[in-house]
């Protein structure tokens, strides 16, 4: 399933190739989004964005058309006008500057603009998006300890997006690793010192993951973070069990825990 940093990077692909321009060819596979496709071809675009793992295009008729790609959506680009892209795509988006495919995604939908965050059932669940400028440290310090979320189990709680929006498998054993915790702590019986390690991690992990996807500047999108995050990104645990831990050299291993396979360090991790 793509996560928080591949879902950003996507939104900020399609706002360059589509952003501030009329869109000049729509199609959906789906024939309940008929009377949708009418209402959106040519219309302008206003811009992309991403929520969690969702991703948003605004139009300027006051519609927003929103997608999740789940377990196996997946996005295709072109620059050449006028190919069409091979098999049959769940959405197919071209401006004058080429065309974007969604493939596989289960979730396609088109939303009034003015509601959608408050009556799209995903995004009004989310709690702060871990790639958002606007989130600190220090408020995800405060959630972990919050009713609805301290009695979690860390391993459930951090694939958990009413809890922090983007965060998913592979970035739950970085962080983890990264705050040196293991995923069986409980949420709110973490000292003050845990907390503050594994809040840092919820940020800084994702962060660099999506930072690392543009092999130079990033474009400019507001997020003035990115200029003082690495450009480098790979796992230390995530699919490297029977490996030496980066850390320690202990050897790493593979668990299952909420529904999920998950990879750990046994020598530093506590």
């Amino acid at each position: 399933m793509p996560e928080g940093p591949e879902t950003h990077y996507n939104a900020d692909r399609l706002d360059l190739l589509l952003g501030g321009r009329t869109l000049q060819r729509l199609a959906f596979s789906d024939p309940a989004l008929a009377q949708r496709q009418e209402q959106l071809q040519g219309r302008g675009v206003l811009g992309v964005r991403a929520r969690g793992k969702a991703t948003l295009i605004d139009f300027d008729n006051d519609l927003t058309l929103y997608t999740h790609s789940q377990l196996f959506g997946y996005w295709r680009f072109g620059t050449r006008q006028g190919h069409v892209p091979a098999g049959e795509p769940r959405v197919l988006l071209a401006s004058e500057r080429g065309w974007a495919a969604l493939y596989l995604a289960p979730k396609v939908e088109v939303w009034p603009s003015a509601t959608i965050e408050i009556e799209q059932s995903y995004l009004a669940k989310l709690g702060p998006d871990v790639l958002d400028p606007a989130v600190r440290p220090e408020m995800l310090a405060a959630r972990l300890h919050q009713p609805a979320f301290r009695r979690r189990s860390l391993a459930a709680l951090l694939l958990q997006q009413e809890f922090a929006a983007g965060m998913g498998n592979y970035l739950r054993s970085e962080v983890l690793f990264d705050a040196a915790l293991l995923a069986t702590h409980v949420a709110g019986a973490l000292d003050a010192g845990q907390t503050q390690r594994l809040a840092r991690a919820l940020l800084e992990i994702p962060r660099r993951a999506y930072r690392a996807k543009f092999r130079d500047a990033p474009p400019p999108h507001g997020k003035d973070y990115l200029a003082h995050t690495a450009r480098t990104f790979r796992f230390k645990v995530f699919e490297r069990d029977g490996l030496p831990c980066p850390r320690c050299g202990a050897t790493i291993v593979i668990d299952r825990l909420a529904g999920r396979r998950i990879y750990s360090c046994p020598g530093c991790q506590h």
